[in-house]
């Protein structure tokens, strides 16, 4: 590993950690996180798995489930997240099943896939609904600001299986084609129906 990825790999596990409310996640959290007794019970872990996997079902390529995703946020939330932001996305999980329950009679994790999906989409659009004259910040103050969007918590949630998934190795060598950088120069890269995105050091 040179130091190079390194240093990335720093910068991608310092968002992670702003995103459960850690002050300070050190590189060995990911690989360590689903390691231990679960926080969340049956149910509820259940429930995160369902989500996860309506996130980022499989295709062709392991979704956000095969990728292992929900462990390691269950193991974040258990060692490393505070005790607000916790709250706060446990909290948006359950949103999700209460939302379920009311519109299907059902929890989340008893729909099928096509059910579980449709119910997201709608619950998706309204819960990242921008808040009207709320001021969206940029950058750094970006990352840190709680989203303008009606539920902020679910934003959250949604930005972690999203960063979780792209940093295992199934997402970035697996959905993503791994190009480590600096590498060869490529004048010109034929681009077929089955081309994937390049993942690097440098994604997040």
């Amino acid at each position: 590993m040179t130091d190079e990825f390194a240093m990335d790999r720093r910068s991608l596990i310092g968002r992670i950690a702003l995103l459960v409310g850690a002050g300070f996640l050190p590189a060995e959290a990911l690989g360590a996180a689903g390691e231990s007794k679960r926080l969340l019970p049956p149910a509820s872990y259940a429930l995160l798995e369902a989500v996860c996997d309506t996130f980022i079902p499989a295709t062709d390529t392991p979704g956000a489930v095969g990728a292992g995703v929900p462990a390691l946020l269950d193991g974040l939330l258990r060692d490393w997240a505070s005790k607000d932001r916790r709250e706060a996305l446990v909290g948006a999980l359950g949103n999700i099943e209460s939302g379920a329950m009311q519109a299907a009679g059902k929890p989340f994790a008893a729909l099928s896939p096509d059910s579980r999906n449709t119910f997201l989409k709608g619950y998706d659009v309204a819960a990242l609904k921008p808040v009207p004259g709320k001021q969206k910040a940029s950058g750094l103050a970006a990352l840190m600001a709680e989203p303008a969007v009606v539920d902020p918590a679910y934003a959250r949630l949604k930005e972690l299986v999203v960063a979780l998934y792209y940093s295992s190795e199934v997402g970035l060598t697996q959905e993503l084609v791994y190009e480590h950088v600096p590498g060869p120069w490529v004048p010109s890269l034929e681009i077929t129906p089955d081309s994937r995105p390049f993942g690097s050091p440098g994604l997040f």
